[in-house]
């Protein structure tokens, strides 16, 4: 009976071990050997006080290829304040005022220009017979081509006529929040995407971005980060590190500032994980599910920052430079031995996501032990328990042989 129990119990934990050994992974690495392979940033952001019409995307790499305001693959959804999204009645008074707007620009161009008058559209027109008639004509059939039209300002003849070639950057506007959602495509180098104030734009060969200095405290950088994964959408973002943070600029730090995240992308294969891959997956990788995996580090750098003056007089700064002193001087002097004054630092305001490719590739693999692996244990655990037994059991029968014998 002890036999049989003890049996049982070897080979309920044969089995248990069996199925562990099954359920486990082994990770190991490899040289990433794989070259001009791009890769999915899925996004999903919401910026509380920050309106869409002032949220921009810029992508840009050491390969030296940018995108400007990426726009193609990524939805905004107007918010106000307090998170509610705009009803569809508000989003269509919006709509029809920018019409309105740009329709009365319209009546103005006609009054100078012939009645038969068709702009071109410079090899932006879907038809030949089409016109583009304003700047903004001309600018949506660019962007259907997918082409670059930050330069149309300084060459479209619509533009220069409207005065955008002298446009001046657009002041921020207030009261409205903004989610950005969706997904971008980059190359597999490192690089980076941000959401900075003012539109960016090349020039002479550099990315920069227009804006008014005085109105940099209005544009709130405050963002909640909903998802932030770099791979196929669907796979692998709950463990995504920056899943969920919140960043709300407070009040001492002046509403806004610069916030920079250095996220270290580590290439990862799924290799024979039959449920994580879908059936697209299956045939593109060969059972091979290709992702990616990251961890990083933040800085944080408000606009407005604190200069501490150290009062005339008093310790070694008696001979600080003329400018400090005349600061001092002018602050009434003589009340603490620390004036302390607001003063705007040198930075863009936004949220910089910078990111850097490892060279290596982590390869994880499903253990899998054969059936007969189990079959083979179990035998050998009851031929074991039955040997035992057997043994004990002639033990036992010889010490009481020799105590009758006594």
């Amino acid at each position: 009976m002890v036999a049989y129990v003890l049996i049982a119990i070897l080979m309920l934990a044969e089995t248990i071990t069996w199925i562990g050994q099954n359920s486990s992974t082994t990770e190991h690495i490899s040289i990433d050997t794989s070259l001009g392979k791009r890769m999915r940033v899925n996004i999903n952001i919401t910026f509380p006080a920050l309106a869409c019409d002032d949220l921009h995307v810029d992508a840009m790499d050491v390969a030296g290829d940018s995108q400007i305001n990426v726009a193609d693959t990524l939805v905004k959804r107007k918010l106000h304040l307090d998170g509610r999204p705009l009803s569809l009645e508000e989003i269509k008074v919006e709509t029809n005022t920018h019409r309105q707007n740009q329709e009365a620009r319209e009546r103005l161009m006609k009054e100078s220009l012939p009645e038969n008058y068709c702009g071109p559209c410079y090899g932006a027109q879907e038809e030949d017979h089409e016109c583009c008639n304003t700047c903004d004509d001309v600018i949506d059939a660019y962007n259907k081509k997918k082409w670059r039209a930050d330069s149309l300002f300084l060459t479209a003849e619509q533009c220069i006529r409207e005065g955008r070639d002298k446009k001046e950057p657009k002041l921020m506007t207030k009261g409205q929040g903004c989610q950005l959602s969706g997904y971008m495509s980059v190359n597999r180098v490192a690089g980076n995407f941000h959401v900075a104030m003012g539109e960016g734009i090349e020039r002479n060969g550099r990315h920069i971005h227009t804006f008014v200095p005085e109105d940099a405290p209005n544009f709130n950088a405050s963002h909640v980060i909903h998802e932030l994964s770099f791979g196929p959408d669907g796979h692998q973002n709950n463990g995504s590190p920056l899943n969920s943070v919140t960043k709300i600029v407070k009040e001492e730090h002046g509403t806004t500032g610069l916030f920079q995240y250095f996220i270290k992308v580590v290439p990862t294969n799924y290799i024979g994980m039959d449920d994580m891959l879908t059936e697209s997956d299956s045939e593109q990788t060969g059972g091979v599910f290709e992702t990616n995996r990251y961890f990083y580090t933040e800085r944080f750098r408000p606009l407005m920052g604190e200069d501490i003056l150290e009062e005339l007089g008093h310790g070694p700064h008696e001979a600080a430079d003329e400018k400090r002193k005349i600061v001092n001087a002018g602050s009434g002097g003589g009340h603490s031995n620390k004036d302390h004054h607001r003063i705007q630092n040198s930075v863009l305001p936004g949220v910089f996501f910078i990111y850097e490719i490892y060279p290596f590739a982590v390869e994880i693999s499903k253990n899998s032990v054969p059936f007969t692996h189990l079959l083979i244990r179990l035998m050998a655990t009851v031929g074991g328990v039955f040997t035992v037994v057997k043994l004990v059991d002639s033990v036992w029968e010889n010490s009481q042989d020799r105590q009758r014998g006594r």
